[in-house]
């Protein structure tokens, strides 16, 4: 029925745009007159594999348009057939459609990517303009259907665009607002957890955890010790089904507190095995961001009462170990970038991607509560993660300064208690700002400046004890900036940090001016000696 609209189709399967999609007048003329629904049903019901996906999907496409148009959705037949037949062809799309990545393997990915995004986008198309449908009431998709489509919730992912992804998450909020009905709660809960990512990763389940999601009392030897683990059949997910972790990601996002409360132990073994995967910077990446929007959205003391708060740190923790040479800088860096605000977080602090700046400007650190499993966890952060990895990475200097902009966010969170860390916090400092390579990356020299400033403004109490070093900081870092060759004197970038050296300084005058010692005594000296620090402790002196 479909052969001569089959044969117009196959030149646009070769199209290389998706600019358009409307459908050429002449393919729409091959559309078989009074062709209905059912027809077009029993078409794709029909071993279609012999038969290009994209073709197929034009087909559809070419076909559901073609009878919209015609108007032919009357009375004659049974709407109850209609809605089923309607379902089906969406289901049939569906499965054409799904991301499988056939390419990808221990060593290569090989996926038409192309192919992918080009057929999800059309046939997500296809399955919007059959809900369009008028019927009464409209029909709803299947929720084997509606999890196929969120494979492509995330444009982020090489088989989605921007288009295709919108197209999704449209249709599959559309598909869920039922008024009086809990239609997200058992989807996420039966179609994704239950009975789609379950299977799935069975045969990577991480040994801290059961079967049933809670904490193994007794931990079995390390998963990776086999090579076995590391194949494409034991690590579906990994491989042809990476769409799974969109999938994941999806349920995540739209569970709420009460979902989370009644199935955490479906949430908890893929999450774990995501974390514990040791291979595919971006896939750790991922896994950290999608373990933090859990962490959020999880009821307040849930994962502690279930034992589960120590076992998702031990999986987070290694993260922060991820340090060259052993794992390239820009790799190590995006992995640190998840892998502390994960950690930052299950402390009990908040951590803003933005806004730390104004945090600091605000006039004052976070006041919170904070518990002795808390304290001992950022303790542990501080000492085990941000020193280790400063001490054995400190000529990277990106690195340098994104463990200074954690400590920032980590001292403003922790206040006073932080004090005890000061004995490792300033000769850190010292060697950032007073190397005189320091001005090679100015980015750096910021970030420790506004350490410091986070460190006087917290620990002030303790902060007479280290005046003197903090003065040969200042000094030191002004003198290499005012020697710098490449800076101008008037350039942003010197600017901003004799700024922040000069903002800095006055709030070391105002702690020692609190503890009744009399700055000024020890800097005139030094500026008597080089008249060019009359400017950085100009404050100072005119006291």
């Amino acid at each position: 029925m479909f052969e001569e609209l089959l044969k117009a189709c196959k030149r646009l399967e070769k199209c290389q745009t998706s600019s358009s999609w409307e459908v050429p007048e002449d393919i729409l003329q091959k559309v078989p007159d009074r062709t209905t629904v059912q027809d077009l049903n029993s078409f794709l019901s029909r071993d279609v594999d012999g038969l290009e996906s994209i073709t197929v999907l034009w087909v559809a496409y070419a076909t559901i348009t073609k009878i919209g148009s015609d108007t032919q959705y009357d009375g004659s037949s049974d709407e109850d057939e209609l809605h089923a037949a309607l379902i089906e062809i969406a289901d049939h799309i569906s499965s054409i459609i799904l991301p499988v990545c056939p390419g990808a393997s221990l060593d290569d990915d090989t996926t038409d990517y192309e192919v992918l995004q080009r057929k999800g986008e059309l046939g997500l198309r296809t399955i919007k303009q059959l809900t369009k449908t008028p019927l009464t009431p409209p029909f709803r998709l299947r929720h084997s259907t509606l999890l196929r489509l969120t494979a492509f919730t995330d444009e982020a992912d090489p088989w989605a665009t921007a288009e295709s992804s919108a197209l999704a998450r449209n249709l599959i909020e559309a598909q869920l607002q039922v008024p009086g009905e809990s239609q997200a709660r058992s989807f996420i809960v039966e179609e994704i957890l239950t009975g789609f990512l379950r299977p799935l990763f069975s045969k990577s389940r991480p040994a801290a955890i059961t079967a049933s999601g809670r904490k193994a009392e007794y931990v079995e030897p390390s998963r990776y010790e086999s090579i076995d683990r590391e194949t494409p059949e034991t690590k579906p997910w990994k491989y042809t089904h990476r769409y799974a972790i969109t999938v994941f990601a999806w349920a995540v996002q739209h569970a709420d507190a009460p979902l989370l409360q009644s199935h955490w132990p479906l949430f908890t073994p893929v999450l774990l095995t995501l974390l514990d995967e040791p291979q595919h910077t971006g896939l750790k990446v991922r896994a950290l961001g999608i373990f933090r929007t859990f962490w959020a959205r999880c009821p307040a003391g849930l994962m502690q009462n279930t034992g589960l708060a120590e076992v998702f740190e031990q999986a987070v923790f290694p993260a922060v170990l991820y340090l060259p040479s052993l794992t390239p800088e820009d790799e190590s860096l995006q992995i640190l970038s998840a892998a502390y605000p994960a950690l930052i977080e299950m402390a009990g602090l908040s951590y803003r991607d933005a806004g730390a700046e104004q945090e600091l400007e605000g006039g004052g650190p976070q006041q919170k509560q904070i518990t002795d499993a808390q304290r001992q966890l950022l303790d542990k952060i501080i000492r085990e993660g941000i020193m280790v990895g400063y001490h054995h990475a400190k000529e990277h200097v990106r690195l340098v300064g994104l463990l200074c902009e954690i400590l920032v966010r980590i001292i403003n969170g922790m206040g006073i208690l932080a004090v005890k860390h000061l004995k490792d916090f300033i000769p850190m400092i010292t060697e950032i700002m007073t190397d005189p390579f320091g001005t090679k990356y100015p980015p750096t020299l910021i970030s420790a400046t506004k350490l410091l400033q986070a460190i006087l403004r917290t620990c002030w109490p303790r902060i007479p004890y280290y005046c003197n070093e903090i003065i040969k900081i200042l000094m030191l870092c002004w003198l290499n900036i005012e020697d710098e060759e490449s800076f101008s004197d008037d350039s942003s970038i010197t600017n901003d940090l004799k700024a922040g050296l000069t903002k800095t300084a006055d709030m070391l005058t105002a702690v020692m001016k609190a503890a009744k010692v009399d700055l000024k005594e020890r800097v005139e000296p030094l500026i008597e000696k080089e008249p060019q620090l009359s400017k950085l402790f100009g404050n100072t002196t005119s006291i």
